[in-house]
């Protein structure tokens, strides 16, 4: 093992926390010598088991700066509205000695999203900019969508509503991967890799690689019941973003309509990972109990 020690995340919500609870069973393993999670003042965000949870003021860079002494990595998990941030987080970082950090992408690739794409996107991109104009060493890491979250109303992918929209014809190849299967990969990676090969560098993994038509078969298969699928013509897609920038389910369905599958990965830095099936992901024991 050659790779860092000492981690810090910031927040422990949808990806931070399971990223959080895959450390520290590093960390009881002797692999992880200490686990810090960044919360915002007043928030009652809990985290169970041997973490150092530290609320921190973002307005203020000496309570960041202070929260980050002798962590080697910062992992940043902040959501898609608070993406702005991590530009105040990295310098902070840099100040306190942080040798790499870790941006919030766990998503589709943005590299080349500067001047286009979704607001998200863009500010996804940019903050690599901004960390190289710092002088902080980066890791970024491109999962695609959830395997075992976006199965929900928000997502206009509410499997036990019995009714889907997806953007396009859903013949798109997509990459899927789990959150657990994430936690794992990154957390191998940042303790194993040496710090060279981790350096200003993207990770592109892939669970497993689907179009939205073949999971709607494979659900219907395993549990006998019929979806109604809408399908979104992009040009639906364009307008409604033309009037909404920032209207997240359908930026994410324009995306995953176009940009397809990872057209290569970084699966086999982490021999032994076995990442889970999309279809290991959906709601079919609900669903099975329903019927």
């Amino acid at each position: 093992m050659s790779g860092y020690t000492n981690f810090a995340i910031v927040g422990a919500g949808v990806i931070g926390n399971y990223i959080v609870q895959q450390l520290l069973k590093d960390k009881a393993a002797g692999i992880v010598n200490e686990v810090v999670v960044l919360t915002r003042q007043g928030s009652r965000t809990t985290v169970q088991g041997d973490a150092k949870v530290i609320q921190v003021d973002y307005s203020n860079d000496e309570s960041i700066k202070q929260a980050l002494t002798d962590v080697d990595v910062t992992i940043s998990t902040v959501p898609v509205a608070a993406l702005d941030v991590q530009g105040k987080i990295a310098a902070a970082a840099k100040e306190a000695g942080v040798k790499l950090f870790v941006p919030s992408e766990f998503g589709g690739i943005t590299v080349g999203a500067e001047t286009e794409g979704r607001s998200g996107a863009k500010t996804k991109a940019n903050i690599q900019g901004q960390l190289k104009a710092l002088g902080i060493p980066y890791a970024a890491f491109y999962t695609g969508p959830f395997a075992d979250y976006i199965w929900a109303s928000f997502f206009n992918l509410d499997f036990t509503s019995g009714k889907v929209s997806v953007g396009g014809d859903g013949n798109k190849q997509i990459t899927f991967t789990s959150r657990p299967d994430i936690a794992r990969y990154v957390s191998y990676v940042l303790t194993h890799l040496p710090a060279e090969q981790l350096k200003n560098r993207g990770f592109s993994i892939a669970g497993d690689s689907k179009s939205f038509n073949e999971i709607f078969k494979a659900y219907e298969e395993k549990t006998g019941k019929k979806l109604e699928v809408t399908y979104i013509p992009i040009s639906e897609l364009d307008a409604k973003l033309a009037a909404n920038p920032d209207d997240l389910p359908i930026a994410l369905h324009r995306f995953w309509a176009t940009a397809g599958s990872f057209q290569r990965t970084d699966n086999h830095l982490y021999r032994d990972w076995n990442p889970s099936l999309v279809i290991d992901n959906l709601p079919v024991a609900k669903m099975r109990e329903e019927n």
